[in-house]
């Protein structure tokens, strides 16, 4: 995380304005006569049906704009993935359940996919990631009860600022994954981590003082502060902390699971090339606060 997730995603801050697949046969049938991708005018409708073809798609809710049950659509990222899929005649039912359980299930091929995802190296290992589905920037979010600053350093990356985390307390939600060098330093006991259940969870123990720093992408920030009506609690620091880029996944050990990666993709090209992706872009995101 969505890193969940972060990424999320993390197993996930940023604009892209400046705002995850049992065998093939099984999970993704032949392509039917190819579903039309809605036009820009049919933005707000579902897209076309089509044959079911077997294995759902998972995601985890309590990441907004990206993925949530009680979002428009499922949040965006499900609303491009269905999408994107149904370009090539492909149908897939989505499951909303908690990021861990979702991502491992598509490790052990019970799921065909989930999303969305930041590239870790423990992740490389497990699964297939598409192409971007979006690129976001991660940025810090402090505690007002906490001294902590985040200076960071120009051009950003995991290897600007990270003096700035040590000694102090992160959180991170269950699922979601820190940046690599905020890992290392859990590691080396440079850095405390906290686990919670979910992102709204998290918000909440920095708006207490009880962790010092959140480090996820720009918008599902925004949007999880405003829905804490917590903003007076939190601050951003001004520089970014990186940019980072939201995928699909599909287990590596998944039959077929390179191919439909690149059906997801090929549909993903299609829906940008006919101003669709934008439209949802913009339809779905929440613009951070100044």
């Amino acid at each position: 995380m969505r890193d969940s997730a972060n990424g999320a995603i993390g197993t996930a801050r940023t604009s892209a304005a400046g705002i995850v697949l049992a065998g093939l046969l099984l999970c993704v049938a032949p392509a039917q006569p190819q579903a039309q991708v809605p036009g820009p005018e049919a933005v707000g409708t579902e897209p076309a049906p089509a044959p079911y073809t077997g294995l759902d798609l998972v995601t985890g809710s309590d990441y907004a704009p990206y993925t949530g049950d009680d979002l428009p659509g499922g949040g965006l990222v499900t609303d491009l993935v269905r999408r994107a899929f149904a370009v090539g005649g492909r149908r897939y039912d989505v499951r909303f359940m908690p990021w861990k359980r979702g991502y491992d299930g598509v490790v052990a091929g019970r799921f065909l996919a989930t999303f969305p995802y930041i590239r870790t190296p423990e992740r490389e290992r497990e699964v297939l990631f598409s192409d971007p589905v979006m690129e976001v920037r991660q940025f810090v979010y402090l505690s007002n009860r906490s001294g902590m600053e985040f200076h960071g350093r120009a051009g950003g990356g995991d290897s600007g600022g990270l003096e700035d985390f040590q000694g102090r307390t992160i959180c991170q939600p269950v699922g979601y994954a820190l940046p690599a060098g905020l890992e290392a330093m859990v590691g080396q006991g440079r850095l405390t981590r906290q686990t919670p259940s979910d992102l709204g969870a998290c918000v909440r123990m920095v708006a207490t003082g009880r962790a010092d720093v959140l480090v996820i992408d720009e918008f599902s920030g925004a949007a999880a502060i405003q829905r804490s009506g917590l903003a007076d609690d939190i601050r951003v620091a001004e520089r970014p902390f990186a940019v980072v880029t939201l995928h699909l996944v599909v287990g590596r050990t998944t039959p077929g699971a390179e191919t439909a990666v690149a059906a997801f993709n090929d549909g993903l090209k299609a829906l940008k090339q006919q101003g669709v992706y934008h439209q949802l872009l913009a339809r779905h995101t929440l613009q951070p606060a100044p």
